[in-house]
């Protein structure tokens, strides 16, 4: 079942049966009392995440929903509103990140009034004020509360396939300057919804290994952010945004330099190639394609000098299937083929080890 459609059917699945009370607030009270479970909107966290979701139609009913790590159930309910009703302006002791599933959504955040369009993430930091507005329209969202130390750990632990630590570390960063940051997608977002509508499931079906499965689900969330969306930043922080680039890519050629091409660059990082060059060569003075032959060129340096691997092995661990461009291509860097840098190395090893015996 698709994200919207699964969450509106939760709501509907776990609405009370109760007479609805004439107000949100009065709502909030009841269960409250009834259930020992504060869902006000200032609430504290209690876990390291917690996740409400809600939606607004044309026939003007919300629906709202809340679950979280440690709650024994989810709570939701369907009241009326009015038009253009703010919601009562608040913050978090947490790190609010909002997913747009459907429709626009209006909010105001401190002085700014704002819109997020279907797609899009807000992140808003810990103690920000805001609140969002109700219209008679179809609008469907996701809310995650994370803690604050556990979003910065993801953010800054390095994963063993993670090219994009120092996109993360960037956002960290910028969390703690602006009020919020928007993300947009660069597509469909198809491991988005699916890591969310899983997410979901965990937390309101409250079965075994609930916790570790939904926390997962949260880090793939985070990790996202940097694969699917791109981050909005201000002009001022342009430079900020192409050094994280720069960082990111030259981490993810080093890792991938036997079989990369630009084009896939581009695809991993959703860039076009003609970006990244201009990116690269304000950086290096270099294309992008040529900072890819200079790091296979210095890997087989590497390989000449520490392997005895014949020059055609090392020329294809590197990623050259054409010798004769390999050979050309080593000289023009080096100025010596990569035959005669073996015999030279050879050589000067050899002396090495008769002037260590004289020595002795």
């Amino acid at each position: 079942m698709e994200l919207k459609s699964f969450l509106h059917q939760i709501i509907q699945d776990n609405t009370s049966s109760v007479l609805e009370p004439p107000d949100i607030a009065d709502h909030e009270a009841f269960i409250s009392s009834t259930h020992q479970v504060d869902l006000s909107q200032n609430r504290p966290l209690y876990d390291l995440v917690t996740l409400s979701g809600w939606y607004t139609n044309e026939e003007q009913l919300r629906g709202f929903l809340y679950t979280g790590l440690s709650l024994p159930r989810c709570y939701a309910w369907i009241s009326p509103f009015a038009p253009g009703t703010i919601c009562k302006m608040h913050s978090h002791n947490s790190i609010e990140l909002t997913y747009v599933i459907e429709g626009r959504l209006r909010m105001r955040i401190e002085k700014e009034e704002l819109s997020f369009n279907q797609g899009e993430f807000v992140l808003i930091n810990s103690d920000i004020l805001h609140g969002e507005y109700l219209y008679k329209e179809n609008c469907t969202l996701i809310c995650l509360d994370i803690d604050d130390s556990f979003f910065t750990r993801r953010m800054e632990t390095s994963g063993e396939n993670d090219y994009t630590q120092s996109l993360k570390k960037l956002i960290n960063q910028k969390r703690c300057q602006y009020l919020y940051i928007r993300f947009s997608p660069v597509g469909s977002s198809p491991q988005t919804t699916a890591i969310l509508t899983l997410l979901l499931q965990e937390l309101t079906a409250n079965l075994p290994g609930k916790k570790h499965l939904a926390t997962g689900a949260v880090e793939r969330v985070i990790d996202l952010l940097t694969r699917e969306f791109h981050m909005q930043v201000a002009r001022q922080d342009t430079a900020d945004l192409h050094k994280a680039l720069f960082e990111d890519i030259q981490n993810y050629v080093r890792t991938y330099h036997s079989t990369v091409t630009v084009q896939q660059i581009g695809a991993a990082f959703h860039f076009s190639p003609d970006y990244l060059n201009r990116i690269f060569r304000k950086q290096t003075g270099l294309t992008l394609s040529a900072y890819i032959q200079d790091v296979r060129l210095s890997e087989a340096l590497k390989l000449l000098h520490a392997t005895d691997l014949s020059v055609e092995s090392v020329a294809e661990r590197v990623g050259y299937q054409n010798q004769g461009f390999f050979y050309q291509k080593f000289k023009d860097k080096y100025h010596i083929l990569p035959g005669e840098f073996r015999k030279a190395e050879k050589s000067r090893r050899a002396g090495q080890i008769i002037y260590g015996a004289v020595e002795k």
